[in-house]
This record gives C-alpha cells, structure tokens and sequence, in this order.
C-alpha cells in the first residue's frame, strides 16, 4: 500500500507577527543638562547672536587723602555666535503603512526621538572639547597643553592623583568658578571613570562613610568634583590612550558652555505628496552650543584626552 499526505507539498508555516516591537539599544546622553539657554535670543532675533565678556579689573593700591583715585575699565571683549538648523526625514509611503500589521508610525518616531537626544548630545559635547586646555594623563606626568592641541600619547587611565590636578589647575591656574554647590563637574566615558573606581585610593576615601557606590558601580563625588559617566561614544572617545585605554573625559566649571535656541528640536508630519500617497516624519531644530571663553587663560574646561 502506498502512503500519500493529505497536504500540498512544502512545510506548513505560521507567519504571525509579535505587536511587540524591539529596537536597538542607544547610549545614554549627559551633557546637554548642563548647558543654559542664552537669554534674550530667540525667534525674530536674527541668525548670530554678540556675547560681551570682561576681563578682571586689577587689584587696587592704598593713596594718599589728597591724591585723585586710580581710574581704569577693564578690558572687554566680544564673541558671535550663529545658530544652525539641524534635522532628519524618514520617507514613508502610504502602501507600507495600508500592509504593515503593526503602526509603523510608532517606531520611527521613537527612532527619531533617540536621535535627537544623541545628535544634541554630541552637539554640546563637541563644545566643551573646543576648550584649549588638554589634558594628558601619563605615568611620567600629565602633560597640559594650552593650544587647544594635545601632545603626548596617555599611557594610564585616570585616577585620583588627575582628579587632584585638573581640580587645582581649574580653581588655582584658571580661577574657574565652580559649577554648583562649590564643586565642579566631571564627565567621563566607562573605561575612563574605570580608572578612578579601580583606584585603591577611592576605595579607601569612601570606606569610612558607605560602600554604596562600589556596589552599584556609580561614581561618588570626590576631590571636589561632580563626576559623570557616558557610555554616548559619539560624543567622547572611548578608546583614546595606548593599549592601558584612557578614555576622553570632560571637567568644568561654571558659565563654561552656552546654547542658543531658537526652535527646540522637534518631531514633525509632512505634507502628504503623490495624490496623498507619500509622507515624510522627521524632526528640525534650529539651535547651537558654543565655547564661551576660548583664549587659555580664561578657560573654564579641561579636555581630558590622548593623542
């Protein structure tokens, strides 16, 4: 007797779709919540905005009851900024949105919104890094340059002896003030905040009050810093350094860094276009973040970096 299937040749298949839609992972994004919006600047207030800054007056002298008072102005100095508009489509037609099980809508939208945060991310990072104080780290003796060019290559990860000197360079050479609460802030990538947790010498400085940040894998604020991690490799370079990987890291004071805003990003629909049969999602922003003293003297940020 011969055996025959009841079914069509081939391998039956169920072809059922999750509703649950999975997107990839992004980085998590710092530094835009330490920028402040520049007052006085918005729309219908042209493209550039002139920031004035003054330098100290000097110190003043005893004179005698009969002599005139010392005149003087201290020494002014402008700087223009210009606004850029920034933005992102992603074309959708009508017949992908008539066949798709799900609202391809939602997906993308949140794709956008992820970009927006990494894009304005980088945006104020690359700011930050304008500054023309480098900062070095190596076992023989952090070099720091003053040119806005880093010279040497680091062959150490930072640690709290750097902590000490990029605290004393900023308060003592630069007379920075600090950012909030009488400290400053320090934003450093995973294998560069490594460095410090893995430090004997943090261990021991937290030991006495709570073991807390060493099991939650946080940093603690130490040697007068705020510090801060980013795993956002767009916005600082995680692999900087030989092969002992440093890290790029950021450390500030206040009124170091500003944004012009004009238009907050913001996602937007396009006109239907085709007899209604293509649309665009997308987002714009017209917006800016720029370096607020760049001469070396007045520096108010210290780039941690490696050639």
């Amino acid at each position: 007797m011969a055996w025959v299937y009841d079914a069509p040749a081939g391998v039956y298949k169920n072809h059922a779709l999750s509703s649950n839609i999975r997107r990839q992972a992004v980085a998590e994004t710092t530094f835009m919540r330490f920028l402040k919006q520049e007052p006085g600047f918005g729309k219908g207030k042209g493209e550039s905005l002139t920031i004035t800054r003054y330098d100290a007056l000097p110190l003043a002298t005893r004179i005698s009851e009969t002599d005139p008072l010392p005149a003087g102005r201290p020494p002014a100095s402008t700087k223009t900024v210009t606004v850029s508009q920034w933005g992102y489509r992603i074309p959708v037609t009508e017949f992908e949105k008539d066949l798709t099980f799900y609202d391809i809508m939602n997906p993308l939208q949140s794709a956008l919104k992820d970009q927006i945060k990494l894009t304005m991310d980088k945006m104020a990072a690359d700011a930050f890094k304008l500054t023309p104080i480098k900062y070095v780290p190596m076992i023989a003796g952090a070099n720091i340059d003053t040119d806005g060019s880093a010279t040497g290559v680091s062959d150490k990860n930072f640690d709290v002896d750097d902590l000490r000197a990029i605290h004393d360079y900023l308060h003592g050479d630069l007379k920075c003030p600090p950012f909030a609460n009488g400290k400053y802030v320090g934003i450093l990538t995973t294998k560069a905040a490594r460095g410090i947790m893995s430090d004997p010498e943090y261990k021991d400085w937290l030991a006495p009050t709570t073991s807390e940040p060493l099991l939650s894998g946080r940093l603690k604020d130490i040697e007068g810093f705020s510090l801060f991690t980013t795993n956002n490799f767009d916005s600082l370079d995680n692999t900087a350094g030989t092969s002992v990987v440093t890290g790029e890291a950021i450390f500030f004071g206040s009124d170091s860094v500003g944004i012009l805003e004009i238009r907050s990003p913001e996602l937007r629909m396009g006109l239907k276009t085709r007899l209604g049969t293509e649309q665009d999602v997308g987002w714009v922003g017209t917006i800016e973040s720029f370096l607020v003293w760049e001469k070396a003297a007045q520096a108010r940020v210290v780039h941690g970096t490696s050639l």
